[in-house]
Protein backbone atom coordinates (compact mmCIF):
# COMPACT_ATOMS: atom_id res chain seq x y z
CA UNK A 1 0.00 0.00 0.00
CA UNK A 2 1.38 3.56 -0.67
CA UNK A 3 1.69 5.34 2.70
CA UNK A 4 2.14 8.98 0.83
CA UNK A 5 0.30 11.81 1.26
CA UNK A 6 -2.25 12.33 -1.24
CA UNK A 7 -2.18 15.79 -0.41
CA UNK A 8 -0.33 17.53 -3.46
CA UNK A 9 3.03 19.30 -2.59
CA UNK A 10 2.49 22.62 -2.44
CA UNK A 11 3.83 24.82 -6.11
CA UNK A 12 6.88 26.59 -5.52
CA UNK A 13 6.61 30.27 -4.77
CA UNK A 14 6.70 32.86 -7.83
CA UNK A 15 10.55 33.75 -8.22
CA UNK A 16 9.11 37.41 -7.40
CA UNK A 17 7.82 35.82 -3.57
CA UNK A 18 11.25 34.09 -3.84
CA UNK A 19 13.25 36.90 -3.88
CA UNK A 20 11.61 38.41 -0.89
CA UNK A 21 12.25 35.87 1.30
CA UNK A 22 15.83 34.40 0.67
CA UNK A 23 19.29 35.98 2.00
CA UNK A 24 20.56 38.38 -1.13
CA UNK A 25 24.13 38.42 -1.56
CA UNK A 26 25.80 41.24 -2.85
CA UNK A 27 29.24 42.26 -3.45
CA UNK A 28 30.45 45.83 -3.86
CA UNK A 29 33.77 46.78 -6.08
CA UNK A 30 36.03 49.46 -5.65
CA UNK A 31 39.20 50.05 -7.37
CA UNK A 32 40.91 51.89 -4.76
CA UNK A 33 44.33 53.31 -3.85
CA UNK A 34 43.09 53.38 -0.14
CA UNK A 35 40.46 54.11 2.51
CA UNK A 36 38.93 57.49 1.38
CA UNK A 37 34.94 58.44 0.89
CA UNK A 38 34.00 55.74 -1.14
CA UNK A 39 35.27 53.14 0.82
CA UNK A 40 34.28 54.73 4.28
CA UNK A 41 30.59 54.89 2.64
CA UNK A 42 30.66 51.02 1.77
CA UNK A 43 32.00 50.21 4.98
CA UNK A 44 29.02 52.18 6.94
CA UNK A 45 26.89 50.05 4.61
CA UNK A 46 28.31 47.03 6.02
CA UNK A 47 28.18 47.87 9.91
CA UNK A 48 24.01 48.96 9.22
CA UNK A 49 23.13 46.37 7.04
CA UNK A 50 20.92 43.42 8.44
CA UNK A 51 22.94 40.76 7.18
CA UNK A 52 20.50 38.07 8.09
CA UNK A 53 18.78 39.04 4.94
CA UNK A 54 21.50 40.46 2.90
CA UNK A 55 24.46 39.03 2.72
CA UNK A 56 27.66 42.01 1.49
CA UNK A 57 31.22 41.14 0.57
CA UNK A 58 33.56 43.94 -0.98
CA UNK A 59 36.07 43.02 -4.09
CA UNK A 60 38.89 45.58 -4.43
CA UNK A 61 41.29 45.58 -7.16
CA UNK A 62 44.80 47.57 -7.62
CA UNK A 63 48.11 47.32 -7.25
CA UNK A 64 49.40 50.62 -6.55
CA UNK A 65 50.87 51.51 -2.91
CA UNK A 66 47.54 51.38 -0.86
CA UNK A 67 45.49 49.79 -3.09
CA UNK A 68 45.18 46.90 -0.55
CA UNK A 69 44.44 48.61 2.96
CA UNK A 70 40.65 49.13 2.04
CA UNK A 71 40.80 45.24 1.97
CA UNK A 72 43.04 44.77 5.20
CA UNK A 73 40.81 46.82 7.13
CA UNK A 74 37.44 44.70 5.81
CA UNK A 75 39.35 41.74 6.69
CA UNK A 76 40.62 43.26 10.43
CA UNK A 77 37.05 44.57 11.23
CA UNK A 78 35.84 40.42 10.21
CA UNK A 79 34.13 41.68 6.71
CA UNK A 80 34.02 39.14 3.55
CA UNK A 81 36.54 40.78 1.13
CA UNK A 82 38.35 39.57 -1.36
CA UNK A 83 41.13 41.65 -3.14
CA UNK A 84 42.51 40.84 -6.89
CA UNK A 85 45.93 42.28 -7.28
CA UNK A 86 46.09 42.99 -10.96
CA UNK A 87 47.91 45.89 -12.95
CA UNK A 88 46.18 47.68 -15.71
CA UNK A 89 42.94 50.08 -16.20
CA UNK A 90 41.33 46.74 -18.44
CA UNK A 91 43.16 43.50 -17.44
CA UNK A 92 41.12 40.44 -18.48
CA UNK A 93 42.48 38.27 -15.43
CA UNK A 94 40.77 40.97 -13.63
CA UNK A 95 37.92 40.38 -15.07
CA UNK A 96 38.00 36.88 -15.31
CA UNK A 97 38.66 36.67 -11.35
CA UNK A 98 35.81 38.92 -10.72
CA UNK A 99 33.30 36.15 -12.53
CA UNK A 100 35.07 33.52 -10.63
CA UNK A 101 34.48 35.64 -7.48
CA UNK A 102 30.74 36.01 -8.19
CA UNK A 103 29.72 32.47 -9.54
CA UNK A 104 31.41 31.06 -6.16
CA UNK A 105 29.68 33.72 -4.16
CA UNK A 106 26.37 32.91 -6.15
CA UNK A 107 25.89 36.85 -6.42
CA UNK A 108 22.85 38.41 -7.14
CA UNK A 109 23.73 42.09 -7.58
CA UNK A 110 27.43 43.77 -8.20
CA UNK A 111 27.98 47.14 -6.85
CA UNK A 112 30.39 48.81 -8.01
CA UNK A 113 32.18 52.13 -7.21
CA UNK A 114 34.32 54.75 -9.64
CA UNK A 115 35.21 54.88 -13.25
CA UNK A 116 37.16 51.15 -13.24
CA UNK A 117 34.89 49.31 -11.12
CA UNK A 118 32.22 50.31 -13.35
CA UNK A 119 33.89 49.54 -16.82
CA UNK A 120 34.91 46.20 -15.02
CA UNK A 121 31.85 45.30 -13.67
CA UNK A 122 29.67 45.82 -16.78
CA UNK A 123 32.18 43.62 -18.42
CA UNK A 124 32.42 41.39 -16.21
CA UNK A 125 28.65 40.94 -15.69
CA UNK A 126 27.74 40.21 -18.86
CA UNK A 127 26.65 36.99 -19.93
CA UNK A 128 25.49 35.73 -16.64
CA UNK A 129 21.83 36.82 -13.88
CA UNK A 130 23.78 39.31 -11.73
CA UNK A 131 22.06 42.65 -11.35
CA UNK A 132 24.19 45.72 -12.17
CA UNK A 133 24.19 48.76 -9.98
CA UNK A 134 26.54 51.81 -9.25
CA UNK A 135 27.25 54.62 -6.72
CA UNK A 136 27.71 58.24 -8.20
CA UNK A 137 30.39 59.50 -5.31
CA UNK A 138 31.11 62.85 -7.86
CA UNK A 139 32.52 63.62 -10.92
CA UNK A 140 36.52 65.57 -10.92
CA UNK A 141 35.57 68.67 -13.12
CA UNK A 142 38.86 69.85 -12.76
CA UNK A 143 40.71 66.48 -12.89
CA UNK A 144 43.27 66.18 -16.03
CA UNK A 145 42.17 64.87 -19.70
CA UNK A 146 42.85 61.42 -18.84
CA UNK A 147 40.59 60.52 -16.21
CA UNK A 148 38.07 62.76 -17.55
CA UNK A 149 37.85 60.78 -20.58
CA UNK A 150 37.83 57.71 -18.00
CA UNK A 151 35.11 58.99 -16.45
CA UNK A 152 33.34 59.74 -19.79
CA UNK A 153 34.25 56.15 -21.44
CA UNK A 154 32.56 54.51 -17.33
CA UNK A 155 29.20 57.41 -18.25
CA UNK A 156 28.34 55.41 -21.54
CA UNK A 157 29.04 51.69 -19.85
CA UNK A 158 26.34 53.47 -16.78
CA UNK A 159 23.68 54.18 -19.57
CA UNK A 160 23.14 50.49 -19.70
CA UNK A 161 22.86 49.67 -15.54
CA UNK A 162 19.92 48.20 -13.87
CA UNK A 163 20.09 51.39 -11.54
CA UNK A 164 22.30 54.39 -10.67
CA UNK A 165 22.45 55.96 -7.61
CA UNK A 166 23.70 59.62 -7.09
CA UNK A 167 24.55 61.10 -3.44
CA UNK A 168 23.07 64.17 -4.08
CA UNK A 169 20.31 65.98 -5.71
CA UNK A 170 23.11 68.05 -7.23
CA UNK A 171 24.82 65.13 -8.46
CA UNK A 172 21.09 63.52 -10.14
CA UNK A 173 20.71 66.77 -11.73
CA UNK A 174 24.07 66.18 -13.83
CA UNK A 175 23.15 62.69 -14.56
CA UNK A 176 19.52 63.72 -16.39
CA UNK A 177 21.11 66.51 -17.89
CA UNK A 178 23.68 64.32 -19.63
CA UNK A 179 20.53 62.24 -20.79
CA UNK A 180 20.57 58.94 -18.46
CA UNK A 181 17.26 57.33 -18.18
CA UNK A 182 14.74 58.52 -15.14
CA UNK A 183 13.69 55.50 -14.78
CA UNK A 184 17.09 53.78 -13.52
CA UNK A 185 18.09 56.84 -11.24
CA UNK A 186 17.64 56.73 -8.03
CA UNK A 187 18.94 59.31 -5.24
CA UNK A 188 19.94 58.06 -2.17
CA UNK A 189 21.99 60.44 0.20
CA UNK A 190 25.20 60.40 1.23
CA UNK A 191 25.55 59.47 5.23
CA UNK A 192 27.75 59.19 8.20
CA UNK A 193 28.30 56.18 10.54
CA UNK A 194 27.09 57.90 14.26
CA UNK A 195 27.62 54.49 15.63
CA UNK A 196 30.13 55.19 18.90
CA UNK A 197 30.26 58.26 17.20
CA UNK A 198 29.77 60.68 20.29
CA UNK A 199 29.59 64.74 20.08
CA UNK A 200 32.86 65.95 21.20
CA UNK A 201 33.16 69.34 20.52
CA UNK A 202 37.37 70.24 21.30
CA UNK A 203 36.81 73.19 23.46
CA UNK A 204 40.12 75.69 23.43
CA UNK A 205 41.33 78.18 25.76
CA UNK A 206 42.85 81.75 24.25
CA UNK A 207 46.02 80.04 24.94
CA UNK A 208 45.67 76.60 23.59
CA UNK A 209 47.29 75.68 20.21
CA UNK A 210 45.16 75.69 17.12
CA UNK A 211 45.09 72.36 14.85
CA UNK A 212 43.89 72.22 11.45
CA UNK A 213 43.05 69.27 9.49
CA UNK A 214 42.48 68.21 5.90
CA UNK A 215 41.18 64.50 4.80
CA UNK A 216 41.46 63.22 1.36
CA UNK A 217 43.83 62.54 -1.92
CA UNK A 218 46.50 64.70 -2.22
CA UNK A 219 46.37 66.21 -5.74
CA UNK A 220 45.11 69.91 -6.89
CA UNK A 221 41.56 69.69 -7.42
CA UNK A 222 41.35 68.87 -4.05
CA UNK A 223 42.58 72.61 -2.93
CA UNK A 224 45.15 71.09 -0.51
CA UNK A 225 47.37 73.46 -2.19
CA UNK A 226 45.23 76.28 -1.73
CA UNK A 227 45.09 75.31 1.88
CA UNK A 228 48.60 75.41 2.76
CA UNK A 229 49.19 78.77 1.29
CA UNK A 230 46.01 80.04 3.38
CA UNK A 231 47.27 78.13 6.50
CA UNK A 232 50.55 80.32 5.67
CA UNK A 233 48.97 83.32 5.60
CA UNK A 234 46.60 83.00 8.00
CA UNK A 235 47.07 85.09 11.29
CA UNK A 236 46.63 82.81 14.22
CA UNK A 237 46.67 84.10 17.88
CA UNK A 238 48.36 80.99 19.11
CA UNK A 239 50.46 78.29 17.88
CA UNK A 240 48.95 76.29 14.71
CA UNK A 241 49.14 72.96 13.30
CA UNK A 242 47.85 71.72 10.03
CA UNK A 243 47.61 67.90 9.75
CA UNK A 244 47.19 66.49 5.88
CA UNK A 245 45.48 63.10 6.18
CA UNK A 246 45.73 61.12 2.71
CA UNK A 247 48.17 60.62 0.29
CA UNK A 248 48.16 60.82 -3.62
CA UNK A 249 50.26 61.88 -7.00
CA UNK A 250 50.90 65.15 -5.88
CA UNK A 251 52.61 64.61 -2.40
CA UNK A 252 56.07 65.46 -3.67
CA UNK A 253 55.35 68.86 -5.22
CA UNK A 254 52.98 69.53 -2.35
CA UNK A 255 56.29 68.08 0.00
CA UNK A 256 58.50 71.03 -2.23
CA UNK A 257 55.39 73.56 -1.88
CA UNK A 258 55.46 73.54 2.05
CA UNK A 259 59.10 73.69 2.44
CA UNK A 260 59.36 76.76 -0.09
CA UNK A 261 56.26 78.77 1.91
CA UNK A 262 59.20 77.85 4.91
CA UNK A 263 56.22 76.26 6.80
CA UNK A 264 57.63 72.73 7.58
CA UNK A 265 57.67 72.39 11.14
CA UNK A 266 53.67 73.50 11.24
CA UNK A 267 52.31 70.85 8.75
CA UNK A 268 52.85 66.97 8.83
CA UNK A 269 51.76 64.61 5.97
CA UNK A 270 49.95 62.28 7.92
CA UNK A 271 50.00 59.38 4.85
CA UNK A 272 47.03 57.66 4.79
CA UNK A 273 45.19 56.06 8.20
CA UNK A 274 42.26 54.31 9.50
CA UNK A 275 41.74 56.51 12.63
CA UNK A 276 40.00 59.27 10.83
CA UNK A 277 37.62 59.43 13.46
CA UNK A 278 40.68 60.25 16.27
CA UNK A 279 42.30 62.93 14.17
CA UNK A 280 38.48 64.94 14.05
CA UNK A 281 38.11 64.61 17.69
CA UNK A 282 41.68 65.92 18.25
CA UNK A 283 41.42 68.88 15.94
CA UNK A 284 39.78 72.35 15.85
CA UNK A 285 38.76 72.87 12.70
CA UNK A 286 38.03 70.27 9.43
CA UNK A 287 39.42 71.92 5.87
CA UNK A 288 37.94 70.91 2.61
CA UNK A 289 38.72 73.39 0.07
CA UNK A 290 38.13 71.43 -3.10
CA UNK A 291 36.93 72.70 -6.67
CA UNK A 292 34.18 69.97 -6.83
CA UNK A 293 32.35 67.63 -4.98
CA UNK A 294 29.54 65.44 -4.25
CA UNK A 295 28.06 64.90 -0.54
CA UNK A 296 31.56 64.90 1.18
CA UNK A 297 31.86 61.90 3.40
CA UNK A 298 34.40 63.60 5.42
CA UNK A 299 32.31 66.65 6.35
CA UNK A 300 29.55 65.02 7.56
CA UNK A 301 32.62 62.77 9.75
CA UNK A 302 33.24 65.66 10.94
CA UNK A 303 29.76 66.97 12.12
CA UNK A 304 29.42 63.72 13.63
CA UNK A 305 32.19 64.03 15.65
CA UNK A 306 31.87 67.68 16.70
CA UNK A 307 34.36 69.21 14.43
CA UNK A 308 34.05 72.92 13.09
CA UNK A 309 34.56 72.90 9.05
CA UNK A 310 35.22 75.13 6.77
CA UNK A 311 34.75 74.34 3.26
CA UNK A 312 34.36 76.12 -0.42
CA UNK A 313 31.44 77.08 -1.50
CA UNK A 314 30.20 74.90 -4.51
CA UNK A 315 27.45 72.05 -4.68
CA UNK A 316 28.56 69.54 -2.88
CA UNK A 317 29.55 71.18 0.15
CA UNK A 318 26.54 73.59 0.26
CA UNK A 319 24.00 70.45 0.25
CA UNK A 320 25.91 70.36 4.15
CA UNK A 321 27.06 73.67 5.09
CA UNK A 322 24.83 76.81 5.68
CA UNK A 323 27.29 79.77 5.98
CA UNK A 324 27.60 80.54 9.90
CA UNK A 325 24.84 77.94 10.67
CA UNK A 326 26.38 74.49 9.76
CA UNK A 327 29.96 75.89 9.03
CA UNK A 328 31.89 78.70 7.24
CA UNK A 329 32.06 78.67 3.26
CA UNK A 330 34.74 80.23 1.26
CA UNK A 331 35.19 80.71 -2.28
CA UNK A 332 36.96 78.25 -4.36
CA UNK A 333 40.85 79.31 -4.74
CA UNK A 334 40.63 81.84 -2.45
CA UNK A 335 43.27 81.83 -0.32
CA UNK A 336 42.63 85.10 1.84
CA UNK A 337 39.00 83.65 2.29
CA UNK A 338 39.82 80.50 3.26
CA UNK A 339 42.84 82.19 5.68
CA UNK A 340 39.68 84.55 7.14
CA UNK A 341 37.65 81.45 7.74
CA UNK A 342 40.33 79.29 9.52
CA UNK A 343 40.97 82.23 11.71
CA UNK A 344 37.33 83.09 12.64
CA UNK A 345 37.10 79.52 13.84
CA UNK A 346 40.07 80.16 15.76
CA UNK A 347 39.46 83.50 17.56
CA UNK A 348 35.46 82.71 18.21
CA UNK A 349 34.94 79.14 19.81
CA UNK A 350 31.83 80.36 20.88
CA UNK A 351 30.71 80.55 17.32
CA UNK A 352 32.58 77.28 16.69
CA UNK A 353 30.69 75.29 18.77
CA UNK A 354 27.07 76.48 18.10
CA UNK A 355 27.82 75.97 14.24
CA UNK A 356 29.05 72.11 15.35
CA UNK A 357 26.11 71.56 17.44
CA UNK A 358 23.85 72.28 14.66
CA UNK A 359 25.66 70.16 12.55
CA UNK A 360 25.63 67.62 14.47
CA UNK A 361 21.69 67.74 14.44
CA UNK A 362 21.71 67.97 10.60
CA UNK A 363 22.94 64.42 10.30
CA UNK A 364 21.25 62.74 12.67
CA UNK A 365 18.40 64.18 11.02
CA UNK A 366 19.26 63.19 7.31
CA UNK A 367 22.41 61.61 6.75
CA UNK A 368 22.73 58.75 9.53
CA UNK A 369 23.76 54.96 8.11
CA UNK A 370 20.89 53.50 9.22
CA UNK A 371 19.11 55.38 6.80
CA UNK A 372 20.90 54.47 4.21
CA UNK A 373 21.47 50.71 5.12
CA UNK A 374 17.55 50.89 5.01
CA UNK A 375 17.18 52.58 1.73
CA UNK A 376 19.57 49.93 0.17
CA UNK A 377 18.17 47.03 1.41
CA UNK A 378 14.82 48.11 0.03
CA UNK A 379 16.63 48.93 -3.51
CA UNK A 380 18.01 45.82 -3.66
CA UNK A 381 14.53 43.85 -3.03
CA UNK A 382 13.19 46.19 -5.60
CA UNK A 383 15.45 45.16 -8.23
CA UNK A 384 15.55 41.51 -7.56
CA UNK A 385 11.77 40.86 -7.46
CA UNK A 386 12.04 42.48 -11.00
CA UNK A 387 10.96 39.95 -13.93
Amino acid sequence: MNNMSNTPYPSPAPKQEQAQCRKLRVIHLHSTLGVYGAERWTLALLKHIDQNKLELSVVSIGVKKGADSFYQQLVAEGFSAFHIALPGKLNPRAILKLREIMRREKTDILHTHGFKADVLGYIATRGIPVRLVSTIHGWSADEGYLIRFYEAVSRAFLKRFDCIYPLSPALLETLQQRGFDPVRLRLVLNSVDLSGQDFKFNPRTSTDPFSVLFVGRIYRPKGVFDLVQAFSLARFPVTAHLNIVGDGEDREELETFIAALGIGDKVTLVGTSPAVSAYLSDSHALVLPSYAEGIPRVVMEAFAAGTPVVGTDIPGIRQLIEDTVTGLLAPVADTARLAQAMENVCNHPDQARLMAENARLLVEKSFSAERMAQDFETEYRRLCSRQ
